[in-house]
């Protein structure tokens, strides 16, 4: 295997890469995108100026980055492993109950869409300035939409999401995502359980 790779004073790309990225995150959240210089973030980074364009090629580019990075992170926390049992044979264990999965599926989402970081509060402030800003979170709002989509097609024994489906899991990432705007990180916004009644009677409805 060849040796890693490394920027133009020798150092792994990937570590410096990594400190340039965090240390714009705090700072883009601290002080906005555009009251942030680069050579404030190259300083808290610990890198040249120069590096940072060696990475990134424009400022802009930098805090898209920031944001892919936290959106990759939170659709892995995303999806839940299965509630089933574990697969026995014979005979096949029972489905999980839906009204359980449901509930514990909206519990996870509050947690992780829920929790409050400095990019929920950089896209929040650059939402309004930067259109590549609000496209890349409605992006992201769009995909979190997706697992959650297939997860309820999992819970009720669809391989493919249907409409209603599809449906409840832009409602319940949109929901999830308020809890940071309401300052509530540990808040549950609706009742799980009552929750998980109401989609599990609307969603396991016979097909018209």
């Amino acid at each position: 295997m060849g040796a890693r790779s490394a920027g133009p004073r020798g150092e792994p790309e990937g570590t410096a890469r990594e400190r340039i990225l965090a240390a714009a995150e705090v700072l883009f959240a601290e002080h906005r995108f555009d009251r942030t210089s680069t050579a404030r973030i190259a300083a808290a980074a610990g890198v040249p100026h120069g590096l940072i364009f060696y990475h990134f090629k424009t400022k802009m580019d930098l805090l898209l980055a920031v944001v892919q990075r936290d959106r990759v992170t939170t659709l892995g926390e995303l999806d839940l492993p299965s509630l089933d049992p574990p697969q026995l044979d014979p005979p096949p264990p029972e489905p999980a109950d839906p009204r359980r999965a449901i509930a514990e599926l909206w519990r996870h989402l509050t947690v992780v869409l829920g929790r409050p970081s400095p990019v929920h509060r950089i896209v929040l402030q650059e939402l309004a300035v930067h259109e590549e800003i609000r496209r890349r979170a409605m992006e992201s709002t769009d995909a979190a939409a997706a697992v959650i989509a297939r997860r309820l097609a999992r819970i009720f024994g669809r391989e493919v999401p249907t409409p209603e489906q599809v449906a409840a899991a832009q409602l319940l990432t949109f929901a999830a995502s308020m809890a940071p705007l309401l300052d509530q990180p540990d808040h549950t916004l609706v009742a799980p359980d009552a929750l998980a009644v109401l989609l599990a009677r609307g969603l396991s409805a016979p097909d018209a």
